[in-house]
């Protein structure tokens, strides 16, 4: 019987660059020549001063704006992060809706009871509507909050926003700035070409253009300008630290994806990056010429010796950060499943991959357990979001689903009660989860699925998708009750369940990720381990940013 497994990608340290100074030797050069006559030592003393000073001023000038390069360059591409995670936080909630839509047949109740507390809160949007992917010109079936924007616009530009984002697979950008009101539009539906709604939401971007990393105490040493361009075009500028000026002096940009544009993040140091002392000491060291050679070499090698200590500091940082994302990791595996049940004619396996960005533990877990009236809990299911919380929450609703399963409920049932657990307004996170009981003597299997990706059945005849009634999420509000599906579980069949991770992947359409998993699927073989090595292999890249838990399951 297979036990589950958990695998992992480490980055391997970086080593330390090593350091060197002159001015030591120089020194010890002028040392050796004091057998000459007094005059010939000075005169030497102050050659080799001229050179050393010389030498020392340039290279710390050159060190100084190598070192602001970088920091600069490092800098911004911290801040473009920033910028980036801004489109989960948009999107999820979009995403959710569009769900919410396509399962409810657009009912407006349920729309404004998700999008409401949103809208209410005034932080991500002003207005939100849903709109018919059939008849856009129509205008919105359902409004939350403000008229949007989109409603002026012509057909021709509504039916042109629709045709980009119709199936896409992120939230598309509506670039409304050059509106007395200045806003940002986000498209989004579900990613299907047959979706028949459109969920849109606009956020409104600060007259006097800037935007609230002018606020950020990291980067309150910055100027910055964002253009909704991937050049610097005045046109596009969404927001900068001038208030629409140009910036001037030292800069660096790095273009980021936001939604279907492209976002240019440009920035300018108000100040020194690397601190006053080593930008003033390419003239520290010309002032002190000649009287200060020693005095300047004892400096470099102070300097030097900071350097190594600093980096000393990074190695152990490093190090620490490794072991703080090891005791996350088996913090993580305790929560998930240790043994399955030996059951005659049934074979279980799991893996669950971490992702290789971050120390915070996530929300991916699966469970198999036997129950008194003979049938066997599967289930598979992903918290959003990461972190204690969410690794809380996660523990709570596996236990919770063996109550309720022990009690006799229903799959529906069951996920209906963990939706009285969860509260996304209250707890700030909802969970996907795929509950299923096989009945091992007449090798079925009864599955209610809560917004989670639909399972692979792996036979002689090929592989395929069974297909699920997807409810909503668990914790999202306004929910309506969930449908169960009944299939076969034939002999020699191989059920495989699995988190996002498996299929998703930045830039790429989740129809490309399914199609993978179901070809990889094709060629696996051997044991049921053997059998998710190879899937896991197939899947999961090496860079992978999101955990993924896999559960199958094989009939003898």
């Amino acid at each position: 019987m297979g036990q589950p497994v958990a695998l992992d990608v480490a980055a391997p340290p970086v080593s330390p660059g090593g350091a060197s100074s002159r001015a030591p030797d120089a020194v010890e050069r002028a040392t050796s020549r004091r057998g000459h006559s007094p005059l010939f030592n000075v005169v030497v003393v102050v050659a080799i001063g001229v050179l050393i000073t010389f030498g020392l001023s340039a290279g710390a000038y050159a060190l100084h704006n190598s070192n602001e390069n970088r920091l600069l360059r490092q800098r911004v591409r911290e801040a473009a992060a920033v910028v980036t995670a801004a489109v989960p936080s948009l999107q999820t909630p979009l995403a959710s809706a569009a769900v919410l839509a396509e399962s409810t047949n657009g009912d407006a109740a349920e729309f404004r009871g998700l999008l409401g507390p949103i809208v209410k809160s005034g932080q991500l949007f002003n207005s939100v509507s849903l709109w018919s992917v059939q008849n856009p010109a129509a205008g919105p079936l359902v409004v939350v909050g403000g008229q949007p924007e989109l409603s002026s616009e012509t057909p021709a530009q509504i039916r042109a926003l629709f045709r980009r984002a119709v199936g896409a697979a992120t939230v598309t950008i509506n670039n409304l700035l050059d509106r007395p009101d200045r806003r940002l539009g986000f498209a989004l539906t579900v990613p299907s070409a047959r979706a028949r709604f459109l969920v849109y939401g606009e956020a409104p971007r600060p007259k006097e253009r800037r935007a609230r990393v002018d606020t950020d105490t990291a980067f309150a040493d910055l100027g910055y300008a964002l253009y909704l361009s991937p050049t610097e075009d005045s046109r596009f500028l969404l927001a900068s630290s001038t208030g629409g000026a140009l910036l001037h002096g030292r800069q660096a940009s790095v273009p980021v994806a936001f939604g279907d544009e492209k976002l240019l993040v440009v920035m300018t140091p108000l100040k020194d990056l690397g601190g006053t002392l080593l930008a003033r000491l390419w003239w520290i060291l010309g002032v002190g010429g000649l009287i200060l050679t020693f005095g300047a070499a004892t400096l470099v090698e102070r300097l030097t010796r900071r350097r190594i200590e600093a980096e000393g500091l990074a190695l152990e940082n490093a190090r620490l950060y490794a072991e703080q994302r090891s005791v996350a990791q088996t913090l993580q595996h305790s929560l998930l499943a240790e043994a399955f049940p030996d059951i005659a004619g049934l074979e279980f396996a799991a893996r669950y991959v971490a992702g290789v960005e971050g120390i915070d533990i996530g929300g991916d877990w699966y469970d198999v357990a036997r129950l008194e009236n003979g049938h066997i809990l599967l289930v598979v299911g992903d918290i959003s979001g990461r972190g204690l919380e969410a690794a809380t929450m996660m523990a709570s609703l596996r236990y919770a689903t063996r109550a309720y399963a022990a009690e006799g409920h229903s799959p529906a049932t069951i996920l209906t009660r963990l939706s009285d657990l969860v509260n996304i307004s209250r707890d700030e996170h909802f969970a996907t989860v795929l509950c299923g009981l096989l009945d091992v003597s007449a090798g079925r299997i009864t599955m209610a699925n809560a917004g989670h990706p639909e399972p692979l059945l792996v036979s002689a005849g090929g592989a395929e998708f069974v297909s699920t009634e997807i409810g909503v999420p668990v914790g999202v509000e306004g929910r309506t009750a969930y449908t169960e599906v009944t299939f076969s579980f034939p002999r020699g069949s191989t059920l495989l369940l699995y988190t996002d991770g498996a299929i998703e992947r930045r830039g790429e359409h989740l129809d490309v990720g399914l199609q993978r998993l179901r070809e990889v699927s094709l060629r696996a073989s051997g044991s049921l381990d053997e059998f998710l090595d190879q899937i896991a292999a197939g899947v999961i890249g090496a860079n992978a940013e999101d955990d993924t838990a896999m559960l199958g399951a094989r009939r003898r």
